[in-house]
């Protein structure tokens, strides 16, 4: 039986892993997402082998912030 996550955040963002650069404590992962458009999170890499992560592998960008800063020039 496969169980279906279900989370609160409301910034989920369906991608593709383009680019995956694995370090001995964390990992870069690189979300191509539409409009041509790339996310890159960095978490651990233990937490990338849980999860099998893969080039060309369908993920979502789960976006959680607490805030968000505006600039101008």
């Amino acid at each position: 039986m496969v169980k279906t996550m279900k989370i609160s955040a409301r910034n989920q963002i369906p991608g593709t892993i383009k680019m995956i650069k694995k370090g001995p404590v964390s990992t870069e992962v690189v979300i191509a997402v539409a409009g041509g458009n790339e996310i890159v999170s960095s978490i651990t890499t233990t937490s990338a082998e849980h999860l099998k992560l893969k080039e060309g592998s369908k993920v979502y960008a789960v976006v959680k912030a607490s805030e968000v800063m505006v600039a101008i020039d």
